[in-house]
């Protein structure tokens, strides 16, 4: 399953070592989060600047590939899990979205 961050509902600020928050623009709404959760919707955001495919779509990314991202090595099993479970959460607020495979 590839991951992107809804970047046409929400907008996302942080602080380095504290964590952030996501701006819900359609109800104007704030929500704290942690810093490995702000870490995580950075790297999701800094692949949507990717180039576009051919067909104007911008490539999500899989939970290994963040984990492995946030932890700078290959992740284990367990890291991924994490990754996934609190991708699951954001993805439930609407924060992350779910790309067609």
């Amino acid at each position: 399953m590839q991951y992107t961050f809804n970047s046409s509902r929400f907008a996302l600020r942080g602080w380095a070592g504290q964590g952030g928050v996501v701006y819900d623009e359609a109800d104007s709404a704030l929500y704290e989060v942690s810093e490995s959760a702000f870490e995580l919707l950075c790297l999701l955001k800094d692949g949507q600047r990717k180039p576009a495919d051919d067909a104007g779509q911008t490539a999500g990314q899989t939970a290994p590939q963040l984990a492995s991202a946030l932890i700078g090595e290959t992740a284990e099993d367990s890291d991924i899990a994490l990754v996934t479970s609190l991708l699951d959460n954001l993805r439930s607020m609407g924060v992350v979205k779910c790309l067609a495979a």
